[in-house]
């Protein structure tokens, strides 16, 4: 349930980046829900591989770098996105890197709000559910 909730905030998203970043062009909401299950795969494929790629960089600027490269996937989703026959556009880097800052922070402030997260702690080692058992001499 919690996936088709972020795929939704993420289209939620796309549809708000849509409106307040210029250059950037969407059609129905169905196409937004199909461009962000694309854009989540190019992340995880591309975006990866890029930021792989691109490790100095990023270390160099304390992981800014990875605005760049999450602007140029973003870009790729609009191409790729017109080339299926979906109504998403993407006019060039600058859209894709606004639309992409917009998108993300809509879709986590979202996330944030409406999917719950667990509070307990994480249990490691001695740290378990099992008694302990003191010895006494």
């Amino acid at each position: 349930m919690n996936v088709v909730l972020r795929f939704i905030f993420s289209a939620l998203g796309l549809l708000v980046a849509c409106s307040f970043v210029p250059g950037l062009g969407h059609g129905t909401f169905l196409d937004l829900l199909v461009v962000a299950i694309l854009l989540a795969a190019l992340n995880t494929t591309v975006g990866s591989f890029l930021k792989l790629i691109a490790l100095v960089p990023m270390a160099c600027s304390f992981g800014c770098f990875s605005l760049v490269i999450n602007g140029l996937v973003f870009w790729l989703a609009g191409a790729l996105s017109a080339r299926l026959g979906l109504n998403f556009t993407v006019s060039g880097f600058w859209a894709g890197f606004f639309g992409a800052l917009v998108s993300s922070l809509v879709a986590s402030v979202l996330g944030a709000i409406f999917i719950p997260r667990d509070r307990q702690r994480p249990q490691g080692p001695g740290q378990g559910s099992a008694p302990r058992i003191k010895v006494v001499n």
